[in-house]
């Protein structure tokens, strides 16, 4: 619960009056899912990403990720991989200009697998970050997204509006 409300508050915060190119995007992200366990190497993730954003600043976004390269543990005296597959989609928000602030929030699906072991999960996400604009099509993002509350994905994407 305390991570729902410092998200609403982080969206809060970064609330602009201004204007933004409303319009759909759809692009890339790549960056490594991190565990907060002990003696766990974290996966590569890669992924791909499509949103809509209103002029207001409010829009939507879903986003699929699956492990790359997996992270690694040992289990049972041996060691194993370590994958995490995600599914999510967020009511986003952004703020106006070439530099802007961007948080989220939504509804995510995980399959973590540990070895020849699965888990899987749905639960609600959180993530906020940076982003530049180089023109009106071409953005670049860094974000951190809180997974679950041991789980986060820290990541850099690329998107093309149009």
């Amino acid at each position: 619960m305390k991570i729902v409300k410092a998200g609403i508050g982080v969206l809060a915060l970064v609330v602009s009056t201004g204007a933004i190119a409303e319009g759909a995007y759809w692009g890339g992200v790549a960056g490594i899912t991190d565990f907060d366990f002990k003696g766990v190497d974290n996966p590569l993730n890669l992924g791909l990403r499509a949103g809509y954003v209103r002029a207001s600043g409010f829009g939507v976004e879903g986003e699929y990720t699956s492990s790359l390269l997996s992270g690694e543990t040992e289990a049972y005296g041996r060691n194993v991989d370590v994958d995490i597959r995600t599914l999510a989609t967020y009511a986003t928000y952004r703020t106006e200009g070439d530099w802007y602030l961007k948080g989220r929030l939504g509804l995510l699906y995980e399959d973590v697998s540990v070895g020849s072991e699965s888990s899987d999960d749905l639960g609600v996400s959180l993530g906020a970050g940076i982003g530049y604009s180089l023109n009106e099509i071409y953005h670049l993002e860094l974000e951190y997204t809180v997974l679950e509350k041991d789980v986060s994905y820290w990541s850099g994407g690329f998107s093309l509006r149009f």
